[in-house]
């Protein structure tokens, strides 16, 4: 069942997107035992092209990695359809340095599928107890504010935490009428301007319903904040928040916000055949000159809007 996110690259600009995936021997070949153990310390599987749980060797490609070294682990899903046996085996792969998110905007189907369409909102629920029950992961159920869900967001934070979840994650979204055009001026997904984000990316707010705590990620952020005359931009790459990208294709990418497949950013799309890992090893591409002059130049529209310093907040220092 292809689930469609309206709001998403892949439903906005559906010509660019190609059905392909990364499969285990891409990543032995590209991350080797050597690179992982001096370099790798994190890795997100966030589906900017899909979703992360319905590649076919996912689990493999974890298990590969906790093989090496015990890496933190992130996951972020819609989380349908898969079966309880499948939860089980992720579970297995997890411990509990690791997360599962698990993106959920309603409190029932209907709703869930106002913005998730095509999702099930029972096979979702069932993924989250099936987990629970088998790992000691960190599960955070994240929303993103709508019109549709923004006066039912503490009955979705009281099945969270009836669920055992560890943490309910709001997100305001930018994505509406108010801010581009192109979406109405009567947006009917649009929430409350409190519910909107201040700045030209998403805000987030955090509930906790256990006693785990977040770690601040090793950041220079006070260091930028102080020079922040001498360059307006604060690279979230560079104080511990995102980290390189690599897409479906196996592209490198210094973000996935650069990464995006929409007009504007066309540029980095046709350089990407440079930073293609078919083609060359990760070690080649990142000690490329160019790639370094190009990547610390902070030129690129998504730096300047995303990474501007009037955006930082203290919660982009933080990770979980």
């Amino acid at each position: 069942m292809y689930i469609k996110i309206p709001r998403c690259a892949r439903q906005e600009v559906p010509d660019t997107l190609i059905n392909t995936e990364l499969d285990l021997n891409f990543f032995k070949k590209t991350f080797t035992k050597d690179f992982i153990i001096t370099n790798v310390e994190k890795i997100t599987f966030c589906g900017d092209d899909g979703d992360p749980i319905y590649a076919h060797d996912l689990i493999e490609v974890i298990k590969y990695f906790k093989s090496i070294k015990p890496i933190e682990i992130v996951i972020i899903t819609n989380g349908s359809y898969k079966s309880k046996t499948w939860w089980e085996l992720l579970g297995h792969t997890l411990t509990s340095s690791d997360s599962v998110h698990f993106s959920i905007d309603g409190h029932d189907n209907i709703t869930n599928n106002l913005y998730r369409i095509n999702s099930d909102y029972d096979s979702i629920l069932n993924g989250i107890k099936s987990l629970r029950e088998i790992s000691k992961c960190k599960i955070v159920w994240a929303c993103i504010a709508f019109q549709f869900n923004q006066n039912h967001l503490e009955k979705m934070k009281e099945l969270a935490y009836s669920l055992g979840v560890d943490r309910f994650q709001l997100t305001k979204s930018t994505k509406f009428g108010s801010k581009y055009s192109s979406y109405g001026k009567n947006d009917n997904l649009e929430p409350h301007i409190s519910l909107i984000s201040t700045s030209n990316r998403f805000e987030r707010e955090f509930t906790d319903f256990s006693n785990r705590t977040y770690e601040i990620s090793p950041t220079n952020i006070e260091l930028y904040k102080q020079n922040k005359n001498l360059h307006p931009i604060i690279p979230l790459c560079y104080i511990g928040n995102k980290g390189l990208y690599i897409d479906s294709r196996g592209r490198l990418f210094p973000c996935c916000w650069v990464a995006n497949r929409y007009n504007h950013n066309s540029e980095w799309q046709k350089l990407a055949s440079k930073f293609d890992l078919y083609q060359r090893s990760l070690e080649e591409v990142l000690s490329d000159n160019f790639w370094n002059n190009e990547f610390q130049s902070f030129r690129w529209q998504e730096c300047q809007t995303k990474c501007n310093y009037k955006t930082i907040t203290k919660d982009y220092a933080t990770s979980w």
